[in-house]
């Protein structure tokens, strides 16, 4: 529980200003996005709705052109705010100096690695959401009956996510890899894996345990389908986005040992040209 310790005491103490930080993606991410599809689906199941693979396709990844266009304006977005967050921390651990002067430049040293990260991602769900449309899609032709048809959809998902879950695991050091070391994405992949290796199943439950309850509140809000899910999702996001930002650093740096200059007592005061 170290990892999620020490994220958690850094989230604690410094909340205020990454809530603030990570408020413009979370309303966006709130407001456009529902991220419990695959829950709704497994609500919902009706085979007759489901006819061909295109309807298991959509309901599974919301995928239509209006997520499209909105994700065109998302994306720079996300990396702009997720960079600013990505720059206070590093700067804030690294030097001791917390403060908002010179967000263009941490924007600009940040955008291209979170960008990148952001890409990656996007891309991981999207595969994840293909190869399970793919097995829904093959289980309600194959199998007429639904309840047996909904059983081997859920068990695939879920294994699947468990697959997808493993290789977020193993990258999740690559940001501030990146965004310290200015090491490029294949080799700041690489160095992630090296650095977790005997640390894989410490850093999923720091991935796992700190936000259990805000998914479950997600599912269980989707499942019911209330309206102002949307609202309380915002404020759901907020915190998921933080810890999961500051778990990456927080973790690398103690994972390499690098002294953490927000931890003492006295911030150091630099003057900066």
């Amino acid at each position: 529980m170290r990892f999620s310790r020490l994220a958690l005491q850094y989230l604690r103490k410094n909340f205020w200003y990454l809530a603030l930080a990570t408020l413009v993606p979370s309303i966006v991410m709130g407001l456009l996005t529902e991220p419990c599809t695959m829950i709704q689906l497994f609500v919902n199941f009706d085979q007759s709705k489901l006819v061909t693979f295109g309807d298991v396709f959509f309901a599974v990844s919301e995928i239509n052109w209006k997520s499209v266009v909105a994700g065109l304006f998302a994306l720079p977005i996300f990396s702009i705010f997720f960079s600013i967050v990505c720059g206070l921390e590093s700067k804030h651990m690294r030097w001791g100096i917390l403060s908002g002067e010179d967000l263009l430049k941490r924007v600009n040293n940040n955008f291209l690695p979170v960008f990148k990260l952001v890409l990656v991602f996007i891309f991981v769900m999207e595969l994840y959401a293909v190869v399970c449309s793919l097995f829904t899609f093959l289980w309600v032709k194959a199998i007429k009956k639904a309840a047996v048809a909904l059983g081997l959809t859920i068990t695939i998902n879920v294994l699947l996510f468990l697959v997808m879950l493993c290789a977020m695991v193993l990258l999740s050091l690559t940001l501030p890899i990146m965004s310290i070391t200015g090491l490029n994405l294949r080799k700041a992949i690489a160095e992630s894996i090296t650095l977790l290796k005997g640390k894989f199943f410490r850093m999923l439950f720091a991935i796992l345990i700190p936000t259990i309850i805000p998914y479950i509140l997600m599912a269980v809000f989707a499942a019911y389908g209330f309206w102002w899910r949307k609202i309380i999702n915002i404020f759901l996001f907020v915190y998921i986005f933080s810890y999961y930002i500051t778990l990456m650093y927080t973790t690398y740096m103690d994972i390499e040992d690098i002294d953490r200059e927000d931890l003492k007592n006295k911030y150091l005061k630099l003057v900066e040209d």
